[in-house]
């Protein structure tokens, strides 16, 4: 099965959400179990029987056969005459049981014909109390026995019901069974709530969850793909994923038809991992024995420092500002072709506009000078839909890398950063995805191979049928009027 499908992507969704319904479970359970016992009586099966016969017998062979066939029948057409509200609230009335509510016990009264005779076995579910139950049989079938009569009376021959077992308990219900057995239905319906749930919130996510389809909707390749660290495997094996990822990535920059060397690394969205990102990027380009300059131009939420584990005495706006020079405000660090500056600085940028800075005059001499001293100068700018400074950015550098996280980046951001740049005539590499599915392809890439190899293998009829109507659901959603904010 392709693991790019809409099924696969509704299953990874639903096990993402595993805890919830997990979480619902534990609730529900105990909830109801208790709930239902609380109200839920003893109840005891009370069994009758009664013989539907005729009044006179049949003196020859031949009427003793006549009259036989005729008893079956009559005993057939007396189940009527038993299972009736009128009979129910008289023998109700003659056990002293108040019969408000008559049909609620008619439902629990069961009559069967036994064995095609002339024999009615009858049977009634009784709350708390066996003898009260008893003897609402034993008066039932006193009163079947007159509606019996009564019917047949005119008839020829005529018919009576004559009491063959009074009344007897034969069976007891557990209330815990009863609970247990509601408790168990109440976790099938919340089960089922919670995949329907998931139908309709996956038909209604707009977020990145299909390299492949993405790339034809919007013709900018995937071009690397982060995996997510995970807790279940091996760190080591997590870190090599990983690394073997932005080798990807790096091998895509360097091999780039376009030769870029300043690079600005954006998102759409807060929290898309663009900042690990750069880093990932810079420190691959590094490895490589080129000379690479990261710049931090996200002076509103600097993180670089804090993740490269050093303290900066000057930053990015220091520099711009005429604070510090170039050279006081470059910071080595452990790797000897990786240089940062970062964007922790000494002055209050509060009252300044920050996207008037990276949109200067000196911004662009500040890129032009460590153009001539590295190999690779990559910038890691703010979200696009927060503020403004990526375009400033965008219109400085050779290229622009976009980054996506699976399932949370929605689409139609991706679409209006890459309609920013396009405005700008910035030249966009390629869209970098992440925390994105393991089995996208080898060392974490989106493979053409790997999705043209696996389209066929382990498709099945349920699958083929899923996946035709998430597409519809997709196909209808892709229609709908997508509302934009007016942005600044």
């Amino acid at each position: 099965m392709n693991s790019n499908t809409n099924f696969s992507e509704y299953l990874k969704l639903c096990a993402k959400r595993m805890s919830v319904l997990l979480l619902l479970v534990v609730v529900v359970f105990p909830t109801v179990l208790i709930a239902t016992r609380i109200v839920t009586p003893v109840q005891y099966t009370i069994t009758a029987k009664i013989v539907v016969r005729p009044d006179v017998m049949g003196e020859t062979i031949s009427d003793q056969y006549n009259i036989s066939e005729l008893s079956r029948a009559a005993a057939l057409t007396s189940i009527s005459l038993i299972d009736n509200s009128d009979t129910v609230r008289l023998a109700l009335t003659d056990s002293k049981i108040p019969a408000d509510n008559p049909v609620e016990y008619q439902k629990r009264l069961t009559v069967t014909q036994e064995n095609n005779s002339n024999v009615l076995k009858v049977e009634v579910i009784f709350d708390s109390d066996s003898v009260l139950g008893e003897t609402f049989m034993a008066n039932l079938m006193k009163r079947s026995d007159q509606a019996i009569r009564d019917y047949f009376a005119t008839s020829n021959p005529s018919f009576s019901g004559v009491t063959k077992d009074p009344g007897r308990m034969t069976g007891t219900n557990s209330p815990w069974l009863i609970s247990f057995r509601n408790a168990l239905l109440a976790v099938l319906f919340t089960a089922a709530g919670f995949f329907i749930y998931n139908i309709f919130s996956f038909a209604a996510d707009r977020t990145l969850r299909s390299s492949s389809k993405f790339e034809t909707l919007t013709r900018i390749p995937v071009i690397a793909a982060i995996p997510p660290v995970a807790r279940m495997i091996g760190t080591e094996r997590s870190a090599n994923q990983v690394a073997n990822a932005y080798r990807v990535l790096r091998s895509a920059i360097k091999y780039s038809r376009k030769g870029v060397r300043t690079i600005a690394v954006c998102s759409p969205s807060p929290r898309d991992g663009r900042t690990s990102v750069a880093i990932g990027l810079a420190q691959s380009l590094a490895d490589t024995n080129a000379m690479v300059l990261l710049i931090e131009a996200d002076m509103h939420r600097p993180n670089i420092s804090r993740e490269l584990r050093f303290d900066p005495v000057f930053g990015l706006g220091d520099l711009l500002l005429g604070k510090a020079n170039l050279a006081a405000t470059i910071n080595k660090t452990s790797n000897r072709n990786l240089y940062v500056i970062t964007a922790v600085n000494n002055v209050n940028m509060n009252s300044i506009d920050v996207c008037d800075l990276l949109d200067s005059d000196v911004f662009t001499e500040l890129l032009k000078a460590v153009e001539s001293q590295f190999d690779y100068v990559i910038i890691d700018t703010p979200a696009i839909e927060l503020l403004p400074d990526a375009a400033a950015v965008a219109g400085k550098v050779d290229g622009c890398l976009i980054v996506a996280q699976y399932g949370h980046t929605r689409t139609d951001m991706i679409k209006y950063a890459i309609d920013i740049f396009d405005s700008l005539d910035s030249e966009v590499i390629g869209i970098v995805t992440t925390n994105s599915p393991r089995r996208t392809g080898a060392f974490g890439s989106i493979s053409r191979y790997y999705r043209s190899r696996n389209t066929h293998s382990g498709d099945n009829l349920i699958t083929n049928l899923l996946d035709h109507f998430f597409g519809l659901v997709n196909t209808v959603r892709s229609k709908l009027p997508v509302s934009k904010k007016k942005r600044g």
